[in-house]
């Protein structure tokens, strides 16, 4: 009996006196969550390309438009519906002008360029329907561009359809690129 007694108590001793490492509310530190800050730049295309293809983007960070660095491809699959062209220029680059390529693929039909949209560290700005062609210009010896539409027709030279390629309306572009960085 006495060792059933004995029993017990060394129970109820370890259930009263079980040791807890509890800290109280206020002893508890606070963990903010890490802001990620996106710093790349992006160039966003909405554009209608109706058969496979490559787009690529060129630009420069001297404000020129001698577009001789290798540009950012990205290859779409044909459709009838808009879709999102997305490039994001290498860390650190800030560009100062683009031109817009728009493919590669001899049997491609008109494109339709809807928008373009810039990105820069939370920043935007967005070129919509007839108001790109005060950013945008048609390379005339490679393709036509009805801003009104949005359509860019190639030009076939000999038999030979031309690649499109929109340059930069340099003096309206860059104020716009560089409203970005503030």
């Amino acid at each position: 009996m006495r060792t059933k007694f004995l029993t017990s108590v060394l129970v109820l001793l370890g259930i009263f006196s079980s040791c807890k490492n509890e800290k109280s509310l206020d002893s508890l530190e606070v963990v903010q969550p890490e802001v990620i800050v996106d710093n790349s730049f992006k160039v966003t295309l909405g554009v209608i390309v109706k058969k496979e293809d490559n787009l690529s983007l060129f630009f420069t960070e001297d404000g020129s438009i001698d577009f001789k660095g290798e540009p950012i491809w990205q290859g779409v699959k044909g459709s009838e519906s808009v879709q999102q062209v997305v490039y994001t220029l290498p860390d650190g680059v800030f560009p100062t002008q683009f031109r817009l390529d728009f493919g590669m693929n001899k049997e491609q039909e008109d494109i339709v360029l809807k928008s373009v949209v810039l990105e820069y560290k939370g920043n935007k700005r967005e070129f919509i329907g007839a108001n790109l062609v005060d950013f945008f210009r048609a390379d005339e010896n490679k393709c036509t561009f009805n801003p009104s539409t949005g359509v860019i027709t190639a030009v076939v030279k000999d038999g030979v359809r031309q690649y499109p390629s929109l340059y930069p309306h340099e003096a309206n572009l860059l104020p716009e690129i560089n409203k970005l960085a503030k």
